[in-house]
């Protein structure tokens, strides 16, 4: 009969490092809402193409830091492919292809947490 308390202290341990990664990624979330909130249009329509592009980056900044608690694997592909496109300049001299050539990653990070159920609400919409 001890199987029931085994699963509350799962549910437990798994809430505090929800809090933890939470808290850990706070800036990088605020930054990302703000970002939201900035271009968000006055009928709740959704956002122009340019300022999804705008948050782009930053949307993928918050799932790399849940991704680096939670997915590590997705997450340093992600920071490969981040630091490859860097280094190569393309960062740069383009953001869009920037955003464009670690789509894949982003998409795996993003897929990672929802089958994990920890993919913050924010990143929902």
């Amino acid at each position: 009969g001890d199987r029931p308390t085994m699963f509350g202290w799962f549910v437990k341990v798994d809430e505090e490092k929800r809090l933890r990664v939470r808290k850990r990624c706070r800036l990088d979330m605020s930054a990302f809402v703000n970002c939201r909130r900035a271009y968000s249009t006055p009928s709740g329509a959704p956002p122009t193409e340019e300022a999804g592009k705008a948050c782009d980056t930053l949307r993928s900044q918050v799932l790399h830091c849940y991704s680096s608690q939670y997915c590590e694997e997705e997450s340093k592909a992600y920071e490969r492919c981040y630091h490859s496109a860097v280094s190569k300049g393309r960062y740069y001299d383009n953001m869009k292809t920037m955003e464009r050539s670690c789509c894949d990653q982003v998409r795996r990070m993003e897929r990672c947490l929802k089958r994990q159920r920890v993919l913050p609400e924010e990143l929902r919409k």
